[in-house]
């Protein structure tokens, strides 16, 4: 500031005229030492009319300089200002239209139509209870089963690449799936790789009057599994009603899907098709084919990211009678399979609440329409005396039915994404009925309800770490509901020696960590 007083003070010229060039050389030599984007940190400049000096501060005397005065004088850095960002801009024009070219004389014209992803599902869990349970807690993990406490394991239980090559109206995907087996012989645990989708989808084949059409074929997801894993919002860390009781996600077949919009809003969407009556990673074993459907009505409309109250309904029929109708292979058992579910779901952008009740006959006898039946709990670290489902301890659910047996569940899960945060919290509880039976496979009367009738119930917390990773931490329990009917007989009848002793909860604990690309 001494510089620029300095400078005033010498100049014999008119107040205006001084004042014009006391500005000037304040801005110039404010440009020399520190740059444009630092001349008004303070906000104005300041001129003592009666002497035409000019300030960086406030001071007896002085005046605001007008900032219309100042952009004056600043016009020409502006402008040429101006021109250096249109010259950038050309230039990344030119840049962009070079590299599209070398991109194409260099890559094949498909590989504009191709993408590429990942998804993996790792963690931890620590079993404070190990027992026998229906499925899995977790997405392809084969804990021990009873008298093994303690046990705990990190797992990567999914691990997928996606491939998807798509056009204006279809698409081809393609997921190889790595998963972990168990510890019988012959796997060893070893890690596997199967195709878990692999089909083409024709979207819009019909487009009118609301309604859209989609053709698909090859090996997808069926209309409930997959379903009910987006209503859960943390997949990764909880399985679905039907997941849980082995039904898989994915079968090969033909299908269509599709909705009814009007005035910009979804009332009805649905999703069906023929499937084999084999999950993915089976061989079908029988002639018979399984129709699968799901019709979901949102009465009230709902937006295209489906926030909004739904009610759907769900069919799925097989009968695995392991013949082809041919007497020479083996007998023809006929034993049908049904599964039917009525759902009530309301969602919104950051939560979602489901209410499922669900109805089978024959599910757990017969295995059919998609069962995986690859879940279930093995005989453990340690050979309890308690042993696992082929022990001679322990009676297979299915020798207390007759080939015509009733089920029914009662399912409620959701989720909420706390607004304005990275945070979540989800949960989930079912109970599950078989039918009810008078005798078990010894012919005593059966007086304390079916032994293999369960809860089980979720609750956890999330973190989603940014757009690629979430974290998940939750509890698991597992327990069978007519348990203290059996554990409190006498240890030597043979209702206690059957069912009782093994019918202990499983508990624990896990963290997830889902990463998708």
């Amino acid at each position: 500031m001494h510089e620029i007083n300095e400078v005033q003070k010498t100049m014999r010229m008119s107040t205006p005229l001084a004042f014009v060039f006391g500005l000037a050389a304040a801005l110039a030599l404010v440009f020399t030492l520190g740059g444009a984007g630092t001349a008004y940190a303070s906000g104005a400049i300041y001129e003592n009319p009666s002497t035409g000096e000019i300030f960086l501060k406030p001071g007896p005397g002085r005046v605001k300089v007008r900032q219309s005065v100042i952009d004056e004088l600043l016009k020409p850095s502006v402008k040429q200002t101006n021109k250096q960002i249109k010259n950038l801009k050309t230039t990344e024009k030119k840049l962009e239209v070079s590299l599209k070219t070398v991109k194409s004389q260099t890559l094949p014209a498909w590989t504009k139509h191709v993408s590429l992803g990942a998804l993996i599902y790792m963690g931890y869990g620590y079993y404070t209870q190990t027992g026998l349970t229906e499925g899995s807690m977790q997405l392809e993990e084969n804990p021990p089963a009873t008298g093994n406490n303690g046990y705990n394991a990190f797992n990567v239980n999914r691990a997928y690449l996606i491939f998807l090559y798509h056009q204006d109206n279809w698409f081809l995907k393609i997921t190889p799936n790595f998963l972990k087996t168990d510890n019988s012989s012959g796997t060893n645990g070893s890690e596997y790789f199967r195709l878990k989708y692999a089909f083409l989808q024709f979207n819009h084949v019909y487009d009118a009057n609301g309604w859209t059409v989609n053709l698909k074929a090859g090996q997808f997801p069926t209309p409930m599994v997959a379903w009910e894993d987006g209503l859960l919002g943390y997949h990764v860390a909880e399985r679905t009603p039907w997941g849980f009781l082995n039904v898989t996600s994915t079968q090969a077949g033909l299908g269509v899907s599709g909705k009814y919009r009007s005035n910009g809003k979804v009332y009805l969407a649905y999703n069906a098709g023929f499937f084999d009556n084999a999950a993915f990673h089976a061989n079908e074993t029988v002639d018979q084919k399984s129709p699968q459907a799901r019709l979901t009505i949102y009465p009230l409309g709902a937006d295209s990211s489906l926030n909004g109250l739904s009610i759907s309904g769900y069919y799925a029929w097989a009968e695995d009678n392991l013949s082809f109708g041919d007497a020479a292979i083996g007998p023809n058992t006929n034993s049908p399979e049904t599964r039917v579910s009525a759902v009530l779901d309301y969602k919104t952008p950051n939560a979602n609440i489901a209410l499922q009740y669900d109805y089978a006959i024959n599910h757990i006898v017969e295995p059919g329409a998609g069962e995986s039946g690859d879940n279930d709990s093995y005989c453990g670290i340690e050979n309890s005396v308690y042993g696992c489902y082929n022990s001679s301890n322990m009676p297979p659910i299915t020798s207390l039915y007759d080939g015509h047996n009733v089920e029914h569940g009662y399912d409620a899960f959701g989720y909420y994404n706390i607004p304005n945060t990275r945070f979540g919290v989800f949960g989930l509880i079912q109970r599950y009925y078989y039918e009810a039976t008078n005798y078990n496979t010894t012919g005593d009367s059966l007086t304390g309800g079916n032994p293999f009738d369960f809860q089980r119930s979720v609750a956890g917390v999330a973190y989603r770490l940014n757009k690629h990773v979430t974290l998940t931490a939750d509890w698991q329990n597992y327990q069978f509901l007519n348990a203290s009917n059996y554990r409190s007989l006498a240890s030597t009848s043979s209702q206690y020696l059957e069912y009782g002793q093994w019918m202990g909860q499983t508990n624990a604990f896990f963290m997830q960590a889902r990463i998708a690309f």
